[in-house]
């Protein structure tokens, strides 16, 4: 229960890292507020009551301020309190700057990167009036290193951990930690192709491609944000921490983006 009476914000909860991530902090005792744009978070709330812990679920659009702001306004009323943000929610775009469509870009910055400014806007000051708080910003090795295709994908990634290190710096006198997980290949369905036997052949091919033998499963990533937001981690801030599998010390510069979905 190393979350125990912690009440936390996930946004992109309604499946993948998200869900995976507010059904192990609602396991460790923290009350979740699960945040998605798709109804389909409402069953992931049903998992966690089912499961005995405690969590609300709100549908928003996070490239909406106004509405971003509700979503924390709403947790702070349910709960009287925050003390996690984990800013998850996110889009895979790719394409080079030539075959990019300019509204394609906005799209990817506006979900992958205005989000966590947005959300960070309006949660730090109950953190600073709580006294403290902890931020996790997904971002992806693909802001550490680029590849063909990744074009505005990387770019926003990498834009989430110099963002994370700005903040982490500005508020650390507040006692507010920001970090951000840099997942490697994962088994979400942000990335992977519906059709069974393509999916299969993607698996295949990250498990010949990846050091440790296997792609990334949601649940490895929730690991890593669960103890990046718990005391395990009091002194660690302004950190990316790499979950995957070892690719960056093979290379993903030269890796075209295979078999994925926007």
């Amino acid at each position: 229960m190393r979350l125990r009476n912690k009440v936390a914000i996930i946004t992109g909860a309604a499946s993948g890292i998200g869900a995976a991530t507010a059904k192990l902090f609602a396991k460790e005792g923290a009350k979740v507020a699960i945040v998605d744009s798709k109804a389909t978070g409402a069953e992931i709330l049903g998992d966690i009551q089912t499961a005995g812990g405690e969590a609300i679920f709100l549908q928003a659009d996070v490239t909406q301020a106004e509405l971003v702001q509700q979503m924390v306004e709403k947790t702070v009323a349910t709960y009287g309190r925050l003390d996690i943000l984990h800013n998850n929610a996110g889009i895979f775009v790719v394409g080079d700057v030539l075959s990019l469509e300019e509204a394609d870009f906005h799209r990817c910055i506006n979900t992958n990167l205005k989000s966590v400014y947005l959300a960070c806007k309006y949660a730090i000051p109950h953190f600073i009036q709580g006294g403290g708080g902890v931020i996790i910003n997904t971002a992806s090795t693909a802001g550490l290193a680029g590849g063909k295709g990744y074009s505005v994908y990387s770019a926003s990634k990498a834009g989430i951990i110099l963002l994370t290190q700005c903040m982490a710096l500005d508020f650390a006198s507040a006692n507010i930690r920001v970090n951000s997980v840099c997942p490697g290949p994962t088994d979400t369905p942000m990335i992977m192709p519906d059709d069974p036997v393509k999916h299969a052949a993607q698996l295949r091919r990250w498990a010949k491609e990846l050091p440790i033998g296997r792609a990334g499963r949601p649940e490895d990533i929730a690991q890593a944000a669960l103890y990046l937001a718990s005391d395990d981690a009091a002194f660690i801030t302004g950190t990316a921490l790499v979950v995957d599998g070892g690719r960056l010390l093979v290379g993903i510069g030269s890796r075209s983006s295979g078999e994925v979905k926007s």
